[in-house]
């Protein structure tokens, strides 16, 4: 057994202001060791220390607000009790807001939206891997969905205004995603009328990461495991290309 640091999953900033994050034993070495002891770091405070077998934790809004920082560093640390003691962490650092935007009396404002991860889709024969998010919110007119690779959250984006009076949609990535890398995923809403200020929710997910095994290809792909390789690698004749892209 070999221990590796945890594999974040998914972080999501929620409609009260709070962080939950979740994570995996990393599953791209097939003899990883589950830790003995997890521990939450917020801003390298230690918040919450689990068991082993833990695999998500909520942090508080009153400890995000506590902090008062617009971006915050969040931290899973695995713990082997030994022999040997260890110790192996993975952060990412999420953008956050808290509380709600003003609203003129008597109308109902826009609403911080709920945003939540549909799928991570690993790469398919002829099609490339992607990440699905959806998003919930009320009364807004005007919004806009940033998403980017770790160091360039905002890389790309678009708006999402709404269509009548659904106040809701799904994006699919529409770019090629590296594998394995943690995406920000960034939705904010506004009304211009009654609620002008900027209501914004983030997610960070972890894209697939590349397939080491051509059976386990074949499997995830609904491909029987029979079939013949030289009749889906194509005139590059590259095995490689068919499974990483």
């Amino acid at each position: 057994m070999t221990r590796h640091p945890p594999s974040l999953v998914s972080v999501t900033t929620t409609s009260e202001g709070g962080i939950e994050i979740t994570w995996e034993v990393d599953s791209f070495f097939s003899d990883s060791e589950p830790p003995e002891q997890v521990r939450v770091d917020l801003q390298g405070i230690p918040v919450s220390l689990l068991d082993g077998d833990a695999d998500s934790e909520e942090i508080s809004p009153e400890a995000i607000a506590a902090v008062n920082l617009p971006v915050v560093a969040v931290s899973v640390t695995f713990l082997w009790l030994g022999p040997p003691v260890e110790e192996q962490q993975s952060s990412v650092v999420v953008p956050v807001q808290v509380g709600p935007g003003a609203g003129q009396s008597g109308v109902n404002p826009a609403a911080k939206p709920v945003v939540t991860l549909v799928h991570v889709q690993p790469r398919r024969p002829g099609t490339p891997s992607n990440i699905r998010i959806h998003w919930k919110s009320n009364n807004y007119n005007d919004g806009n969905l940033f998403w980017g690779p770790p160091g360039n959250p905002r890389a790309f984006a678009k708006n999402v205004r709404p269509v009548g009076e659904n106040y809701e949609g799904t994006f699919t990535t529409d770019r090629p995603l590296v594998p394995g890398a943690l995406y920000t995923f960034t939705v904010e809403v506004r009304n211009t009328l009654h609620s002008p200020g900027w209501l914004a929710t983030s997610l960070v997910v972890r894209s697939a990461p590349d397939y080491v095994s051509l059976r386990r290809f074949f499997i995830d792909s609904g491909t029987p495991v029979t079939t013949s390789v030289r009749s889906l690698i194509g005139a590059d004749r590259s095995v490689r290309k068919l499974v990483i892209g």
